[in-house]
């Protein structure tokens, strides 16, 4: 799979730092080094360009109001996937899952790894085996002429679907039309504690000539009635009323220490993009004193991968 070469326009997040804090955000965040392509971004999909303060190095960013955008895919080169292995001296490990990538005398070997991907999962999640490192190209299907923006991310279900996407966008002679969604997953654990994140999600929708560039707007709501003369009051009756969905928009409050660690040893630049390498869901929920732990129960992927680089160093990571 080859990507164009084309020159970047941007790149898609679903998190920001946020007073040295990786947030998850409920709506796509976009970061870009050009004024005019910040500015056009707004105008299509909401937000204010601002300058960039929640990391991933380029100057200018939007925290857009879209949950999901329609984009244009080319074909299948516009996704790039690999497994990844970092060490503290890089990667130490890359393959498309059965034979490797890198490096070149070993490339084309059996690599190793688990065919079913829970096990390669569990591998991940000891250190013992690569992670998902999916890369999309497209174009923002309301304002293609922007250029190419990229959304990178190591969601193991979207790495479980990939050979079907492949096989759709492959039955296109030309760009698809596609939504990329952050689609929101509410669960309660084993010990009742809500839990939410946002998955991505790339919907292959059709050609862009049956296709519109964006859905229609939603609806909007219809203005409440004008108060009428005041009635006899009648008897309240209790209704049921449907449970609360947990805030999806939540900050992790970590050990920054531990954080620019794992960034060496994932080779990642800032803590945002440290935390979506290692992690493949989001912990909701304020209880700062506790979040640690809760990353190290629900996911154990920061704390299990510096642990098992550094662990000659500080054992203190493990």
């Amino acid at each position: 799979m080859t990507q164009s070469t084309a020159a970047r326009a941007g790149r898609f997040h679903q998190g920001r730092l946020s007073e040295e804090r990786p947030q998850a955000l409920d709506a796509w965040r976009i970061t870009t080094d050009d004024a005019h392509v910040a500015a056009r971004v707004a105008d299509f999909l909401g937000g204010q360009p601002q300058p960039n303060e929640g990391g991933g190095g380029l100057v200018h960013e939007v925290l857009t109001s879209r949950e999901s955008v329609r984009v244009l895919m080319n074909g299948p080169d516009a996704v790039a996937a690999r497994m990844l292995l970092w060490s503290r001296k890089g990667v130490v490990h890359e393959c498309n899952g059965s034979e490797f990538l890198s490096p070149e005398e070993k490339k084309g070997q059996s690599c190793g790894c688990p065919s079913r991907i829970e096990d390669r999962k569990l591998a991940a999640r000891d250190g013992r085996g690569p992670m998902p490192s999916i890369d999309f190209a497209f174009r923002i299907a309301a304002a293609p002429v922007l250029g190419e923006f990229h959304f990178m991310t190591s969601s193991w279900q979207l790495a479980a679907q990939l050979s079907d996407l492949m096989e759709e966008l492959e039955r296109f002679d030309g760009p698809a039309v596609c939504d990329l969604t952050m689609e929101l997953v509410v669960l309660t654990t084993k010990a009742g504690r809500s839990v939410c994140y946002r998955k991505p999600v790339v919907t292959v929708l059709g050609s862009p000539n049956s296709v519109a560039p964006e859905p229609p707007p939603t609806a909007a709501p219809m203005p409440a009635p004008a108060p009428s003369a005041p009635r006899r009051r009648a008897r309240r009756t209790s209704e049921p009323t449907a449970p609360s969905i947990p805030e999806s928009t939540c900050s992790v409050s970590v050990d920054t220490g531990l954080l620019r660690r794992a960034a060496q040893v994932l080779g990642t630049t800032d803590h945002q993009e440290t935390v979506i390498a290692a992690l493949s869901e989001v912990v909701a929920g304020r209880q700062q004193n506790t979040e640690l732990a809760r990353l190290r129960e629900h996911v154990g992927r920061i704390a299990s991968i510096a642990g098992q680089a550094l662990r000659d160093r500080d054992s203190s990571l493990t």
